[in-house]
């Protein structure tokens, strides 16, 4: 097809490429955009859908549950656009096509969909808990289809307690790049941790389901936006050199997924695998490990390429080129990139509200409240609304910043604050940041408390661990 019709794919770099002779690493920010396609956009890609609906007998009660997920898949099934191949299946102790009857999965119109939302209708509670089986079965059905968008949505109010050990791992090992998953919880009495695992090895997101009335509206959206993934195998390719190597990757932004062990390719090569991509943009923390003595001084150094390739096509653009410059000036090497300090922030914020949640499980409300009070400052700092919000709901905070847990939490709303931990704001890079230089540098420099890297003495956050230096800290 004519580039002129090709969804846009661009890909941005942002770096301090300064690094001291003690420096082992180089943080790097990739923002990564697909826009729209021209005017003469093509036909959306072959799109396949399956709902995986818990039918265990904990969802009759209360008997909301089961009626708000029967309303959620007839929601979902009535925004399916013609031609889409879809499914759904009933989840227990095994997992069971009841839409349609048997495969091959129906294709969306007006007649399908009908007795779709008549089969669902008829969904009952009974049985047990056994993600595995549901993973599986969609992998296989998944596999029989031709769609290149392929994605499920599987939602649960019970903790995977029919699975034998490590099965759900198992099978998670063997739909991974098969399929993009959005894992939710309803109710109070499912495992947080079940569904972010599944969510990020499948490519999705997970959350908690606060109001049985929203269910509906949430299943639509996240059926819609998979409908508008035009790009199917999006790659993001990075050349190291022989005094580089890769130490992780994250994506960062909507949310924060470790990707590293997804990565493939031996040597110097590797590539990561995305998957479907709408019209969105998303960013990646890549970090390289440096080995300083390999450098020449007071000179550009490549340390590597990134660069962004679409299914078999070629390369999408130029290679963006990862630079280091060895430097015994911690004018320079100690000024953190300021979207590299926002992602770092955004690390220890997920950090904070986490241990604040593993506090208030063992009952250690002072802790709880210590850490959630760190994850508001945190927050309010990084203009991060949503984790704000969602902390608003465990605590109050006090005029002097503190907080105070509330007296009567719900476990949802707990679940959604340790599932939301992974939501991020936007950096917001147009153009490779300039790095701030000041004039003049007075007094000796100062060590981080945190990490024991060297900074400037003006410094306000280190550049190696991008955690706020202390007032006063050591020399």
């Amino acid at each position: 097809m004519p580039d002129r019709d090709r969804p846009s794919l661009t890909l941005q770099l942002s770096q301090n490429k300064y690094l001291a002779p003690a420096d082992g690493r180089m943080d790097v920010v990739l923002t990564v955009r697909v826009g729209e396609a021209g005017a003469a956009a093509p036909e959306p890609p072959p799109t396949a859908e399956l709902l995986l609906v818990d039918c265990s007998s904990s969802m009759d009660w209360p008997p909301t549950k089961i009626e708000a997920a029967r309303h959620a898949c007839r929601a979902a099934i009535g925004s399916l656009r013609d031609g889409v191949l879809f499914g759904v299946l009933e989840c227990t102790g095994r997992a069971r096509l009841v839409y349609p009857a048997a495969p091959p999965l129906a294709v969306a119109g007006e007649r399908t969909r009908q007795e779709a939302k008549d089969a669902v209708s008829g969904l009952i509670a009974g049985g047990g808990t056994a993600m595995s089986t549901w993973l599986d079965l969609a992998r296989d059905l998944f596999a029989k289809t031709p769609a290149d968008i392929r994605h499920a949505v599987l939602l649960t109010d019970g903790r995977n307690q029919s699975d034998r050990a490590g099965a759900l791992e198992a099978a998670l090992g063997r739909c991974q790049g098969e399929f993009a998953c959005d894992a939710r919880g309803i109710g109070d009495d499912w495992d947080p941790r079940d569904l972010q695992r599944i969510a990020s090895v499948l490519r999705g997101t997970a959350d908690a389901v606060l109001e049985d009335a929203q269910l509906a509206g949430d299943f639509r959206r996240l059926v819609e936006r998979a409908m508008g993934r035009t790009v199917a195998d999006l790659r993001l390719r990075v050349t190291t050199m022989p005094y580089s190597r890769l130490r992780f990757v994250k994506q960062v932004f909507p949310t924060e997924v470790d990707l590293t062990a997804q990565c493939r390719g031996e040597g110097g090569v590797l590539e990561l695998p995305t998957g479907a991509w709408g019209e969105e943009l998303r960013e990646y923390h890549l970090c390289l490990g440096v080995e300083a003595g390999e450098l020449t001084r007071y000179e550009d150094m490549l340390l590597g390429t990134v660069a962004l390739f679409e299914g078999a096509e070629g390369p999408a653009g130029p290679p963006q080129a990862v630079v280091g410059y060895l430097t015994d000036d911690l004018a320079l090497s100690s000024v953190p990139d300021d979207h590299v300090a926002r992602v770092t922030g955004q690390a220890e914020l997920g950090r904070a509200v986490r241990a604040g949640w593993d506090a208030f499980e063992r009952d250690d409300r002072a802790e709880a409240a210590r850490e959630w009070g760190t994850a508001v400052r945190l927050a309010t700092e990084l203009g991060n609304e949503e984790i704000l919000k969602r902390l608003g709901r465990l605590v109050d905070v006090r005029d002097d910043g503190g907080v105070v847990v509330k007296e009567r939490v719900r476990p949802r709303d707990g679940f959604s604050l340790v599932l939301g931990s992974t939501i991020s704001t936007y950096s917001g890079v147009d153009e490779p940041a300039a790095v701030a230089v000041p004039a003049e540098v007075d007094g000796a420099p100062r060590q981080c408390v945190h990490c024991g890297h060297k900074v400037r003495p003006s410094a306000k956050q280190c550049g190696h661990c991008g955690r706020p230096v202390e007032a006063g800290a050591p020399s």
